[in-house]
């Protein structure tokens, strides 16, 4: 991927190339005047797509060349070697040719109008201090409304006797989206219907114990919160030490006896189904399973009788669909299109061939184009192009999706095809998406005052903009928590990696490596299993050009007993495996920028030697609590380029005893998130080391005197503080006096034990977003917010707290549009003012009193009545 490789080179060169005498400078200009000429490139049209590939290989291979030279180079200076001048010049000859040629397509294809600056190559500063937010709002369904219904009917009426219902019919035609709305649909939410419910997705590679494992995992006892069910969930993260049998039997023991609703997502394998078919039990209770499938064949098999196959959509509900997604900015309400692009507009629909995932993909590609007609137009000559050689409708289709990569702009796509080294159906955290994207290196930022995070954020919203990635949950803060992709557009992913040698995924325990495996980039592993590890050892070790390797399967419990040898590995995510010895070799990797792994000893001091380390991630397993000690060394301080430093409770190193140079007043400039450190850690010597810090993560063990100076935080936007062992009425002594920075937009609070009248300190921050209650975080009965005013407060959860009263209006929370109350078993009633609030969406209450839960029932009823957009879900283990 030529754009990637491109941009990675010159952020390396960066640092080399500052004096005009620098013999690396020449190539940096290069390659710098390379990458403006992919700017202008895409998107490529079809017609031209030929040469523009041509051209990436030849780009692409020059960068990974120029690349593997400095990089090894580096490796060796320590030795005074310098740069082979002949393999410069050779490199320095190549992109001559190279650039004349770029330049020459570039020329050729010239800047479109659809090019639109704010959502082409070059970001602006503007587009980057633009917060996304996502509503919990699910797209509506179109065309699939008799669908709804029926199968809806079927699953809550009929036979007592457990019954299968399938869904087939082609790839991308909507099956999921069906599925997920019927059980995100609030009747299915009701302990009335439903006592027990599961949901799991399939992939081509899913065995029995896979499929068991997630159903386990993924399981809800209705009326409970998913806190409740953490036991059932663990049974089913054990997957790795239980056999497929043991899964079985746990799974058939938890449905035994219950009236239970089931989703088992893109079966493919008919042997594979028949496998989990036996641990479903038939209580003869009008327990359900919904299935869906590709295969008619298999859909016949699971239920001769019953079988829902989906049909394309009508041009009018094509069109209605396509618009949808289109005109989604306000200056377009509600989906209407302008009456110029109608005729255009339509012809795109019709071309889709009535698959929603067709008309969802191009909508989102068409929502970044500018609103000509010449634009729309170029779009529609791109598809008439990829579909008229196409031998059938499902290739059609398939070119279809390949047209909204070919679409993206070169910044986006690396970004998105590293969504293929996922394993398939993966619900990928978007912090860690971040993260791995910020550290490869191919992204970049038009402003010093912008974060790469932040430039890694907005790239992945307009991913999901252009419906290429989808949205699983959401954070607090309306935030993306969790993404995915559509198994198609994933596997587009995959299909262009490996033409690109981007990624190469080892999904299966014995799978020969490419052709050309020598100079593969980077490598995800899907299989954890010890049989797959060593195999895949063997057969990799050989591979000397990876920069990146992912451990991206199941966590593996057993130790890991295989060297790590990839002298210029860049990203190392091993969290899923578990060392007993920390793997000494990993301090030789100097070009190390992402290190994870799960290792429950202390981390030696050779760590320091990876200078260019940007994230630290440690996981413990099992969970264990350093008291009064730290996992990290001392020169953990001397490493400057990190960026994350995330590890299970301990505290920092001191920095007494460590020589810090007079004229290095901050020793971690760049540090941006820290958790889960003690609090008496962060007294004032130390915050002075970390200015930048925009996320904080403190723990004590029980309620002591803390020293915490948050004010020196001048960009902290997340805090949280918690008490491991909280007990009623005692109380945290904060010194000085709790003062939070006004930055701050999430306060996440767990057995302070302060006094309500403390919330004043609260109160007073002025972009707070999201306020987080948890376990005695405050005491005493009675919370009267009286004049107290939050006014950008958007979500608010109170849990296990004492409160007994609680007095407030709508003037209190005027941006609120997410209350939780979960465990207040003493709280009488909810403020019903609190429903006036305009924006409130959602209230959700978990075993609560009678008397609150009688009031959100009064709450509910009146929403009815007034027809107010107000969701108000009750959930109750002893109603």
């Amino acid at each position: 991927m030529a754009y990637a490789a491109v941009v990675s080179l010159v952020q390396i060169l960066n640092p080399h190339s500052k004096s005009d005498q620098s013999p690396v400078k020449p190539l940096h200009d290069k390659f710098s005047s390379l990458q403006s000429s992919l700017e202008r490139i895409y998107p490529v049209p079809k017609r031209s797509k030929v040469h523009a590939d041509e051209l990436e290989i030849d780009i692409r291979d020059a960068a990974y060349e120029a690349q593997d030279l400095i990089e090894s180079w580096q490796i060796r200076s320590s030795e005074s070697e310098e740069i082979p001048s002949q393999d410069l010049q050779e490199i320095m000859s190549k992109l001559d040719r190279i650039a004349e040629t770029a330049k020459g397509v570039a020329d050729s294809i010239g800047r479109r109008t659809d090019q639109d600056p704010q959502k082409g190559e070059l970001l602006s500063e503007e587009a980057l201090s633009t917060k996304s937010t996502y509503s919990s709002k699910s797209g509506r369904i179109v065309g699939q409304e008799e669908d709804f219904k029926k199968i809806k009917d079927l699953l809550l009426g009929g036979k007592e006797q457990l019954q299968f219902v399938p869904i087939s019919g082609l790839p991308g035609i909507g099956k999921t989206t069906l599925a997920r709305s019927l059980y995100d649909d609030e009747d299915m939410e009701q302990k009335k219907f439903f006592q027990v419910r599961s949901w799991v997705t399939v992939s081509q590679e899913s065995r029995p114990g896979d499929i068991l494992s997630k159903l386990l995992s993924s399981m809800e006892i209705v009326g409970q919160s998913r806190d409740a069910t953490d036991s059932i969930k663990k049974m089913g993260d054990r997957a790795n030490e239980d056999s497929a049998a043991q899964l079985g039997v746990n799974l058939h023991q938890r449905l035994f006896n219950v009236k239970y609703f089931i989703v088992i997502d893109d079966m493919w394998d008919l042997k594979v189904w028949n496998e989990v078919r036996n641990y479903l039990p038939d209580n003869k209770n009008g327990s359900r399973i919904l299935l869906t499938t590709r295969s008619a064949d298999v859909a016949k098999k699971v239920n001769p009788d019953i079988q829902h196959v989906m049909q394309p959509l009508n041009e009018k509900d094509s069109w209605i669909l396509l618009c949808d997604n289109a005109f989604r900015e306000k200056a377009f309400e509600d989906g209407i299109c302008p009456p110029h692009l109608e005729e255009v507009g339509k012809e795109i629909a019709k071309h889709c061939d009535g698959l929603p995932l067709s008309l969802t993909v191009v909508g989102g590609l068409l929502s970044q184009k500018t609103k000509k007609v010449e634009d729309w137009e170029f779009v529609k000559d791109d598809i008439y192009a990829a579909v008229e050689n196409a031998e059938s409708k499902e290739n059609r289709y398939l070119e279809i999706l390949s047209l909204s990569y070919n679409h993206l702009p070169g910044r986006l796509k690396g970004c998105f095809l590293y969504m293929g080294a996922f394993p398939e159906d993966s619900e990928i955290l978007a912090s860690k998406l971040i993260k791995l994207w910020v550290t490869e290196g191919f992204l970049t930022t038009p402003s010093s005052q912008n974060s790469l995070e932040q430039v890694a954020r907005y790239s992945l919203n307009e991913l999901i903009d252009r419906n290429l990635i989808s949205r699983r949950r959401v954070t607090s803060d309306s935030q993306i928590k969790t993404c995915g992709v559509h198994d198609s557009l994933r596997a587009l992913a995959v299909d262009e990696s490996r033409k690109q040698r981007f990624f190469f995924s080892r999904y299966r325990y014995v799978q020969d490596l490419p052709e050309g495996s020598d100079r593969l980039r980077r490598l995800s592993v899907h299989k954890n299993v010890l049989m797959c590890l060593e195999n895949v050892y063997n057969s990799t070790k050989s591979i000397k050009s990876a920069r990146t390797l992912l451990y991206a399967g199941p966590h593996h419990h057993h130790p890991f007993p295989f060297p790590l040898k990839f002298d210029l590995l860049r990203v190392l995510d091993a969290l899923t495996l578990y060392f007993i010895e920390f793997p000494n070799e990993v301090a030789a990797l100097i070009h190390l920028r992402y290190l994870s792994l799960t290792y429950n000893g202390k981390i030696p001091s050779s760590i320091s030697k990876l200078r260019n380390l940007q994230v630290l991630i440690v996981r413990q397993y099992p969970k264990i609590i350093f008291l009064g000690a730290s996992i990290l060394p001392v020169e953990i301080w001397n490493m400057p380029q990190l960026r994350h430093l995330l590890f299970t409770e301990s505290n920092l190193p001191s920095l007494s005893g460590l020589e810090i140079d007079a004229n290095n007043s901050v020793l971690l400039e760049n540090l941006q998130s820290l958790s889960d450190v003690h609090a008496s850690s962060c007294n004032e010597n130390v915050l002075r080391h970390v200015p930048n810090l925009r996320k904080l993560g403190t723990w004590v063990e029980e309620p002591i005197a803390v020293h915490l100076c948050l004010d020196q935080l001048e960009k902290l936007e997340s805090f949280k503080f918690i008490v491991l062992n909280p007990i009623p009425n005692p109380e945290n002594d904060f010194l000085p006096k709790l003062v939070f920075p006004e930055t701050l937009t999430k306060l996440t609070l767990s057995g302070c034990g302060l006094h309500w009248k403390d919330m004043t300190i609260i109160e007073e921050l002025p972009n707070l977003e999201v306020l987080k209650l948890r376990e005695f975080a405050f005491q005493g009965p009675k919370w009267d917010l009286e004049d107290m005013f939050f006014p950008e407060l958007k979500f608010l959860l109170l849990e296990a707290l004492e409160l007994q009263i609680w007095t407030a209006s709508d003037d209190n929370f005027p941006s609120l549009e997410r209350l939780i109350i979960r465990h207040c078993y003493e709280l009488e009633k909810i403020p019903p003012e609190i429903a006036e609030i305009g924006p409130l969406r959602l209230i959700q209450l978990v075993d609560c009193s009678p008397s609150a839960v009688a009031s959100a029932q009064e709450i509910k009823k009146d929403k009815q009545r007034t027809k107010k957009d107000l969701e108000v879900r009750i959930h109750s283990s002893w109603a």
